[in-house]
């Protein structure tokens, strides 16, 4: 019964959608498998599956640390800190372009220091904003705007594919980053629709 039942676990793990729902089926089907190989004396399984249980028990708490991240951000002030693990790091000198309008949009910088410019609306933004998540959700997939270093900027790059997978992890991720968005751009409703940092 332990071994059908571990068997389960599996399959179940195998079909989840989503990496949450899986993890805790592999840790389940982890514990049993082990419990069902020491009562038959199958001690490569048992090693097999001591190795990975902590490690589905450590992939689950991370995704269960970043929806608390997530979570707390969103009703926070607009700070992304949350997105920094998934990012890399990506260091421009002053006058230089980040991003030009009409380019094809491939990531979304995070301002860890120094100062840009939004050229077309001449306004200036400094450490903290998040530039060109919103050309992820533009139809052609291109910048509406153009953002060039007024200082020595360090930023945290991350990749549209990097967004993508982790929405595919975790759609709770996607539904986050589009309330960001949306409350970037409630915060800057003062602005003509075109005129949003993207």
């Amino acid at each position: 019964m332990v071994g059908v039942a571990a068997a389960a676990a599996s399959l179940y793990a195998a079909h989840s959608k989503t990496i949450i729902p899986l993890r805790v089926a592999a840790i389940v089907a982890n514990a049993l498998a082990m419990t069902y190989s020491l009562m038959h004396g199958t001690y490569p399984t048992v090693v097999l599956n001591a190795l990975l249980l902590p490690l589905n028990a450590w992939r689950l708490r991370g995704m269960l640390g970043l929806i608390h991240e997530i979570d707390a951000a969103t009703k926070g002030d607009m700070n992304v800190d949350w997105l920094l693990p998934y990012t890399r790091p990506q260091n421009f000198k002053a006058g230089d372009i980040i991003m030009e309008r009409g380019e094809y949009a491939a990531a979304a910088f995070y301002i860890v220091s120094g100062e840009v410019e939004i050229v077309e609306i001449n306004e200036t933004y400094g450490k903290g904003t998040l530039l060109g998540e919103i050309g992820l959700f533009t139809p052609d997939g291109r910048r509406l705007m153009t953002v060039r270093c007024k200082t020595d900027v360090q930023t945290a790059k991350i990749d549209y594919d990097q967004f993508k997978e982790l929405y595919f992890q975790n759609p709770q991720f996607g539904f986050r980053l589009l309330h960001l968005i949306v409350a970037r751009l409630q915060s800057n409703r003062e602005l003509p629709r075109s005129t949003v940092p993207t």
